[in-house]
């Protein structure tokens, strides 16, 4: 099974929010329900007098070791044989948000209207058909790219200031050209 992951550059994010937006047009994601699959998040790094403004785009990271599926009580969380993304079937769950809970990237998110948990999905749909997913067609400065696990993740690292630790989860994502340290 070939799996894929994300490679992000935070010095090449502009803040745009495009990815997001992509995101939302190509998922059908409402407004107005809490819910963003993918989200530009902007943090602060550094001490002063040299801080910095960081900006993470994130969305699921397709865990090797996912979380959120394994305290889903509903087992409504399964990964894709196809590709290995994680997935959520709505119709089996039961709202408790352990998954919200658990997952240290935020993925999981709770739709006020429909009760339910929802989260990205990769885009298989458009991977299935040779394509990238909606986010990372639409980044206009390459920040955010999308491709096969096996050629990403020997890239850059696999951690950045504001990023969780991925030591349990192993998540499919590498940040390059990374200008900021490791805040603990």
């Amino acid at each position: 099974m070939e799996t894929y992951g994300w490679l992000l550059d935070p010095k090449k994010c502009i803040e745009c929010r495009a990815c997001e937006t992509a995101c939302k047009q190509w998922n059908g994601v409402e407004v107005g329900v809490g819910v963003r699959y993918r989200q530009v998040r902007v943090r602060e790094a550094g001490v002063f007098p040299n801080v910095t403004m960081q900006a993470l785009s994130g969305a699921c990271n397709h865990c090797e070791n996912p979380y959120c599926m394994k305290v889903c009580l509903g087992k409504a969380i399964w990964r894709r044989e196809e590709d290995g993304t994680i997935q959520i079937d709505r119709s089996k769950c039961v709202s408790c948000r352990q998954c919200q809970a658990f997952c240290p990237y935020g993925a999981p998110q709770f739709n006020t209207r429909t009760n339910v948990m929802e989260k990205c999905t990769g885009c298989f749909d458009r991977v299935e058909a040779g394509n990238q997913p909606a986010c990372a067609t639409l980044c206009p400065t390459g920040a955010l790219q999308w491709g096969k696990w096996s050629e990403i993740s020997g890239k850059g690292s696999a951690t950045t200031a504001n990023f969780a630790n991925p030591a349990g989860t192993r998540p499919h994502i590498r940040f390059v050209n990374d200008p900021f340290p490791v805040i603990k």
